[in-house]
C-alpha cells in the first residue's frame, strides 16, 4: 500500500463509479461526482489531525494497482478508526483483502494513537465477511466483548455487522507474521 496521489484519479474514479464494485456499499457516483469525490479525498489527506487517509493497493509482484483502501472516523475518545477496501474486478477473490487488512492492522497499531480498528460491511456481504473473521475481526458489541475482544460504540449503526480488532488482543495470523 501507498498514499493515495494524483495519478491513482482514474482508479478511484473506476472504483466509485462501478456498479458491481459499489454492491455492497451504496449508489455508484456519476462520473462528476467520483472526480469531485477523489480531489476531495486527496486534499483530506493534507489535513491536520487526520480525518481521513486513502492508500492505494498494489499487487506486489507487478506492482499494478488493484484497489483502494480507507481509514475514516477517527475517534480520538474512543481510539478507534474505520478501515475498508475496494478492489477492481480481477482482483477480487484472490487474497488481497486478507492481506491489505493484515498489513493495514499491524501498520494503524504500530503508527496511530488508535486501540480499534472496525470495519462494517452488508449483511449479505458474505466474501468480506469470511474474510474479516480470518484475519482476526470478532462482532462489535458481541459476546466478544465481555472479555475486551472487541467493543462497540455509537458509530456502530445498530445493525450488528460492524466489526473489530483491538490493540490489546489481536495477532496477526501464523502465515502472515512478516507481513509489512
Amino acid at each position: 500500500m501507498r498514499p493515495l496521489a494524483a495519478a491513482d484519479a482514474a482508479l478511484y474514479e473506476h472504483l466509485y463509479t462501478d456498479a458491481e464494485t459499489m454492491r455492497f456499499i451504496g449508489a455508484p457516483l456519476a462520473p462528476e461526482r467520483a472526480a469531485k469525490s477523489f480531489r476531495i479525498a486527496l486534499d483530506g489527506m493534507q489535513r491536520r489531525p487526520i480525518e481521513r487517509l486513502f492508500l492505494t493497493v498494489q499487487e506486489k509482484s507487478s506492482h499494478s494497482d488493484v484497489g483502494i483502501c480507507s481509514l475514516q472516523n477517527f475517534d480520538a475518545v474512543n481510539r478507534s478508526v474505520q478501515a475498508g477496501v475496494m478492489f477492481i474486478e480481477s482482483a477480487r477473490a484472490k487474497g488481497y483483502a486478507k492481506e491489505a487488512f493484515i498489513g493495514l492492522i499491524q501498520q494503524v497499531f504500530a503508527h496511530l494513537p488508535v486501540d480499534e480498528l472496525w470495519v462494517e460491511f452488508a449483511v449479505d456481504h458474505v466474501a468480506v465477511q469470511r474474510g474479516v473473521l480470518s484475519v482476526g475481526f470478532a462482532r462489535r458489541g458481541s459476546a466478544a466483548a465481555a472479555d475486551g475482544a472487541c467493543q462497540r460504540n455509537d458509530q456502530d449503526d445498530g445493525q450488528g455487522n460492524a466489526w473489530s480488532v483491538r490493540r490489546d488482543s489481536w495477532s496477526p495470523p501464523s502465515t502472515f507474521r512478516n507481513v509489512r
